[in-house]
């Protein structure tokens, strides 16, 4: 009977032993399998960043030939690069304002109380998918005084245009990764942007354009 009761004692030890490994291997498991679900679901809903830049650091004007200028408008362009780093995610960049600023001008002129040089909205969305290089063209139609104040038309016109001025971009960027898509309030900043009449050079360096929280001091 002694010798049973060992022989039962010692087995049910080894079921311990083994019930306790395979209830640690268990956890083990469990603890790998969350860890990753978890990292999986950060990275799909993490907002990729888009990287903006303006060709050229340019704002082109058509030639202007007079003052007021023929049918009383006068014609800028300019072309944003946008790229999507991302190999999972496509990236729009929707309901866009831009706001062009005179740096130098100072807030205390008065022919000139603020430094706004035009405000407008890009008109349509901003649309990269992954790992892809995409050029917006974006062509303006402004009015003298109503949409471009005085003295930045005749700064053209007189073939001057604008040096060291800052371009603002304010949207919606929406990252659209399987079935789940995020979207948030991003502002990018472009300086130095200039302001001149005719193409330019647009084999001249590209202007990388930094979102709020990455921009420089100086924009």
């Amino acid at each position: 009977m002694a010798e049973q009761g060992s022989k039962t004692t010692s087995w049910w030890r080894r079921f311990r032993w083994l019930y306790a490994v395979r209830c640690t291997l268990a956890c083990v498991v469990t603890l790998v399998a969350v860890a990753v679900i978890v990292r999986a679901v950060v990275v799909m809903l993490r907002p990729e960043k888009l990287q903006l830049k303006l060709a050229a650091g340019r704002v082109a004007a058509n030639y202007i030939p007079s003052l007021p200028p023929p049918g009383n408008k006068v014609s800028l362009k300019f072309v944003l690069r946008a790229y999507n780093p991302s190999g999972r995610a496509t990236l729009e960049y929707a309901n866009v304002t831009v706001r062009l600023t005179d740096a130098s001008s100072s807030s205390s002129s008065a022919e000139a109380p603020t430094a706004r040089i035009a405000e407008f909205d890009l008109p349509k969305p901003i649309d990269v998918t992954q790992q892809t290089l995409s050029e917006v063209l974006v062509p303006l139609w402004l009015v003298p005084e109503e949409d471009l104040p005085m003295r930045y038309v005749r700064a053209l016109y007189e073939g001057r245009g604008v040096a060291g001025a800052e371009m603002e971009l304010r949207g919606i960027l929406s990252t659209h990764v399987a079935m789940s898509t995020t979207s948030v309030l991003t502002t990018y900043y472009c300086w130095p942007v200039t302001i001149a009449v005719g193409p330019g050079d647009y084999a001249a360096a590209d202007v990388p354009c930094f979102d709020k929280l990455d921009a420089p001091a100086h924009v």
